[in-house]
């Protein structure tokens, strides 16, 4: 049965999520349009960080790679066509599965390859009279670097440089510049590693959804990251990965090119899907350069537990049916020294927060129970795009007309504690 074989599934699903760029494909299905002004570019860039050797291969030769997909506001000329979600031919199944198992994995890649973005591959950048902010996005665990390429193109369309960053070998799989895939292996004998601690560790992390006691969540969070240094690791290099991506737009916005002086660095913000939320949550801590930042349905581990931030922070969570407590980062929201934000949004599920509440995603890629909500998948999406772009609209653009109060009021769903404190 499909059934018994979903946690194989959901473990290399987001391969699926991968480079394709093509002319005069005919497409049945499409993303969301963006709704904002701009039209939308995107490209690949792939970096060696010569200071930092791979923690995860044997070799001491060997650097920590950095891929990024970004997508920007650009300026489209016809008559090119957008790109494509995945290329027809970029996922497909592997020997020793069932004849079931790869008619599955055939339908979905059918329907995903035949999805269109709204991203134009190496457009021209718009021209304005001002730069844009950079926001920095961080893929769940194991997940893919165009996970939540809806949420791109959005952020893209309104203004901003929306950067993805594939973190090596905790991701499923980047996309090099010229369309080469790279995959990681999943029996990575450092992956075992964390892979063992978190199974161990199962126990305190579903205590923390069944208790609101701040001292006993305190407590429970710092029993967590004792069990689990690894993770601990993990958190400090997808930090360290943000921190050089910046150095490199930094550079990029210095040198000639496509993205000469189009990025305002003084305003960057950056946000994470589940463990890339805790990484973005420790990026704000250790990068000076960050503005603001957003964490979506992550468990903030890592320095937040011991030190209050001090920038704008919004904590999104789903609404977890089995939890007597549905914010657990809500111990970090109480101690927050800068604006701060702490939602649910009601309905949802942990994967709500990706592409994957996009009917045409989710009605074939086998996604377990649970991890949707039952909300409406489009109407999750406008939500979702609505917070993210006001949010960095306040922070990052100072547009003191918009506000995630007014936002949350537009729709019921939306269950929003602040604590009030005002940027000076």
């Amino acid at each position: 049965m499909i059934a018994k074989h979903l946690w194989m599934i959901f473990l290399i699903l987001p391969i699926v999520v991968c480079f394709s760029c093509s002319h005069n494909v005919k497409s049945s299905y499409e993303l969301p349009e963006p709704t904002g002004p701009f039209e939308v570019g995107t490209t690949w860039f792939s970096f060696t960080d010569l200071h930092r050797e791979e923690t995860f291969t044997e070799n001491p030769g060997d650097f920590r790679e950095v891929a990024v997909r970004i997508w920007y506001p650009a300026k489209v000329k016809k008559p090119y066509e957008p790109c494509l979600y995945i290329e027809h031919d970029a996922f497909l199944p592997g020997e020793g599965i069932s004849d079931e198992i790869r008619s599955a994995f055939e339908k979905m890649n059918q329907r995903l390859s035949s999805i269109k973005t709204h991203s134009y591959r190496n457009a021209p950048t718009a021209e304005t009279p001002d730069s844009f902010p950079l926001v920095l996005y961080s893929h769940g665990y194991w997940e893919g670097m165009n996970q939540s390429t809806i949420l791109m193109e959005e952020l893209a369309s309104h203004g901003y440089f929306a950067a993805s960053i594939g973190h090596s070998f905790e991701t499923n799989s980047v996309t090099k510049p010229d369309g080469t895939l790279v995959r990681f292996n999943p029996l990575n004998p450092e992956l075992k590693l964390r892979n063992r601690e978190r199974q161990n560790a199962i126990r305190l992390e579903r205590a923390i959804t069944q208790t609101s006691d701040p001292d006993k969540l305190d407590s429970l969070f710092h029993e967590i990251m004792k069990a689990r240094p690894k993770m601990l690791e993990s958190i400090a290099i997808w930090a360290d990965d943000i921190s050089f991506v910046i150095d490199q737009f930094d550079k990029l916005n210095r040198e000639h090119g496509n993205f000469q002086n189009k990025l305002d660095l003084k305003h960057i913000g950056v946000i994470g899907h589940s463990f890339g939320g805790a990484a973005s949550g420790q990026a704000c801590l250790s990068d000076a350069r960050i503005t603001a930042g957003i964490n979506m349905d992550g468990l903030q581990v890592g320095d937040m537990i011991d030190k209050n931030i001090e920038k704008p922070f919004l904590f999104m969570h789903h609404d977890n049916q089995q939890a007597s407590n549905k914010t657990p980062n809500s111990n970090l929201f109480q101690r927050a020294q800068g604006p701060a934000y702490l939602m649910v949004i009601e309905g949802s599920g942990h994967y709500n927060f990706s592409d994957f509440s996009l009917p045409a995603i989710s009605e074939v890629a086998l996604v377990p129970n649970g991890a949707l909500g039952n909300i409406d998948g489009m109407r999750f999406i406008k939500i979702l795009n609505d917070c993210v772009v006001t949010f960095f609209d306040v922070y990052l653009k100072n547009d003191i007309s918009r506000s995630l109060e007014k936002v949350s009021q537009n729709y019921p769903e939306i269950k929003l504690r602040t604590n009030k404190i005002q940027n000076e």
